[in-house]
């Protein structure tokens, strides 16, 4: 690597593969991300130059190439839901069929092992935007304390915890240790929620994937791998908002109920 500081461009084009480029003063090797929606991230140390940067990645296009393939074949085969009465939704890994009712209440509601709507609020397309907000709310009163024994633990808190729509991510560092999560974490065990928890606490501390933030992570986790791959397994069988009639007219649209997994790194 040169020891010259180099200015190295915002993005790279390498064999037909269009990557973004990060430069981390934490990492010592350069690596490739292949994120959960397709996208790909060369991440280089200071120093490197984009000569070392091109060989790297049209050495690794081959492994990017099956990466991206298995994630086409992910993301074509997203799960959809129905908003109707028998229609299924997870809770922390357990499955409720949703009930929809002439008197139902104003927001989506679980009661008596099933999730219960309004007819209205289904029939008039509003069904998926009302789940989504019941996630959304139910993860703001139930992580905090989930969350507390682990900071412990760690010995670090975010310093204020969000949740949203993150895409094809269950979590994401903010602004000033702000910890965000997705709300279809919600859907997941307890158990792989907690490696979410833990994965997001230790990038507080550090922010990318490295050596020293995967020790964090086994320190607090031993058996993080284990639930790591549990995570890509579970994750591809979950709702992450779409409706069925929105994709009823796609050609080629598969119905199966898989979508994505986690990041794969190299």
């Amino acid at each position: 690597m040169s020891n010259s500081l180099t200015t190295l461009p915002s993005r790279l084009s390498v064999a037909g593969l269009d990557f973004e480029v990060h430069v981390s003063g934490a990492r010592r090797s350069i690596g490739i991300t292949v994120d959960r929606n397709g996208s790909l991230i060369v991440n280089a140390p200071h120093g490197c130059d984009e000569a070392e940067l091109v060989a790297f990645a049209h050495e690794k296009r081959m492994w990017v190439y099956k990466k991206l393939a298995e994630k086409d074949l992910l993301l074509s085969r997203r799960p959809e839901k129905e908003f109707v009465t028998g229609e299924g939704f997870a809770y922390l890994g357990r499955s409720y069929r949703l009930l929809l009712a002439e008197n139902g209440p104003d927001t989506v509601k679980l009661a008596r092992g099933r999730f219960v709507m309004r007819r209205d609020i289904a029939t008039n397309g509003f069904g998926a935007a009302a789940m989504i907000d019941w996630y959304r709310k139910r993860a703001l009163r139930w992580l905090p304390p989930r969350i507390a024994p682990w900071a412990l633990r760690m010995n670090f808190s975010p310093s204020a915890i969000d949740v949203r729509d993150l895409g094809y991510r269950w979590g994401s560092l903010g602004r000033n240790g702000r910890v965000n999560f997705h709300w279809a974490t919600m859907q997941l065990p307890a158990t792989l929620v907690d490696y979410v928890i833990v994965h997001e606490l230790a990038h507080i501390q550090v922010p990318n994937h490295t050596q020293n933030f995967w020790r964090r992570v086994e320190r607090t986790m031993p058996t993080f791998q284990g639930a790591k791959l549990e995570l890509a397994r579970v994750g591809s069988e979950l709702w992450l908002g779409e409706r069925r009639e929105d994709n009823a007219n796609l050609p080629g649209r598969e119905t199966d109920r898989k979508s994505t997994r986690l990041n794969s790194s190299h």
